[in-house]
């Protein structure tokens, strides 16, 4: 990954446009946005905390940007990131990654939803929309595990309408030649077409929301005697239970011609997914079998990769998200403040995430508040 420079973020920025009137601007965006990602690579998420850093480390912002009336107040920053358009800022932290790394021909994306669960309160959520009520930010990602990058985010109304968001998501994202990767709700032939269209390649979940594909795909496996397997079992017990995962393919072919019509666009592959798991401290053995859609065509171990690695958006993404920086506790809830926000972790975390050493990502934010150098080395100023 290439280093972000202040040119480049003077450029991918300087287009945001700012929701204010031009005469009451005391506050540069461009300044705004330098110190939110500067202070919540240092560790410090509230307005408040970032308002402290601003002003501790004034001289410093001060070598990139001018700052000449100083940090503003907590309120003008809530006020400003919640009247900030999400879209555009999505547009800048895609442009920036792509500017940033290139992914290899065949590289493994995956995409996934994430709610921002205090992004509205419990009462606004219990609430119908048509009484005042309001849903959390509901948030898709596109999570490139080989490279540990969050190469973009898309915010939609729910979760259902992930479907209709990923065309709008691929249109802004260079997919050419990669293997996409989502759960059952993408398992839909819009979703094959708009992957397609995008010159890439699909690994689905297939579940009950296909209820007739997915009978004929158990039918077609429970018909067909030891094709090619691969076997992986774990040699130590992880997390308190031992797993072994048996993965089989099947050529498309093998399903009803009605059901593997021309909407499945591109479907070529079967795939099957046997994990059998035993708890160790009570020895209770489960068997889950799990079925897939695929317009890729691959031998089985590689398939098991893919189903594997796709859960790196949630162990790599979502669990970090809340776990280090506390997505889920924050309470920022003004207009777009709670999608804008979720941005910034974005690109602090892709900062982080390019740093070479061996060292926990809470240890690279203390080193960042700690150490001018180490922050400026983040950033790549």
């Amino acid at each position: 990954m290439s280093e972000l420079n202040l040119a480049s973020f003077l450029t991918d920025f300087a287009a945001l446009p700012d929701p204010r009137l031009a005469r009451r601007r005391q506050y540069p965006l461009l300044e705004i946005l330098l110190l939110c990602v500067s202070a919540s690579l240092s560790g410090y998420e509230e307005w408040d905390e970032i308002v402290d850093f601003g002003v501790a480390k004034l001289a410093w912002l001060r070598q990139y940007l001018p700052f000449a009336a100083g940090i503003p107040a907590h309120d003008t920053l809530n006020r400003v990131m919640s009247r900030l358009e999400p879209r555009g800022f999505e547009k800048c932290l895609i442009t920036w990654v792509q500017r940033s790394v290139t992914l290899p021909r065949g590289a493994h994306i995956c995409l996934d939803g994430k709610r921002l669960r205090r992004s509205a309160t419990a009462r606004q959520q219990q609430t119908p929309h048509a009484q005042g009520g309001a849903s959390a930010v509901h948030l898709l990602h596109a999570w490139c595990d080989e490279a540990g990058l969050c190469l973009g985010q898309y915010q939609t109304p729910d979760k259902a309408n992930e479907i209709t968001a990923l065309p709008e998501l691929l249109a802004l994202l260079d997919v050419q030649g990669c293997l996409l990767t989502m759960d059952a709700i993408g398992c839909q032939k819009s979703v094959t077409q708009a992957i397609a269209g995008a010159g890439a390649e699909y690994l689905l979940a297939l579940k009950g929301n296909q209820l007739a594909l997915h009978a004929a795909v158990k039918a077609a496996f429970a018909a067909t005697a030891g094709p090619e397997a691969a076997t992986t079992a774990g040699e130590k017990p992880a997390h308190g239970r031992v797993e072994t995962r048996t993965c089989r393919v099947l050529p498309a072919e093998q399903l009803p011609a009605a059901l593997r019509g021309p909407e499945w666009v591109g479907l070529q592959t079967l795939v099957e997914v046997v994990a059998t798991r035993t708890v160790t401290a009570t020895g209770v053995t489960t068997t889950e079998t799990r079925h897939y859609l695929s317009s890729h065509q691959a031998c089985a171990a590689a398939f098991q990769g893919y189903v594997r690695r796709h859960w790196g958006i949630e162990n790599r993404l979502h669990w970090v998200l809340d776990v280090v920086f506390g997505e889920d506790h924050s309470r920022k809830r003004a207009g777009h403040v709670a999608a804008n926000c979720a941005i910034i972790r974005k690109f602090v975390l892709n900062l982080l995430r390019a740093q070479p050493e061996s060292k926990s990502l809470n240890r690279k934010r203390n080193l960042c508040a700690l150490s001018d150098e180490y922050r400026q080395k983040c950033l790549g100023f």
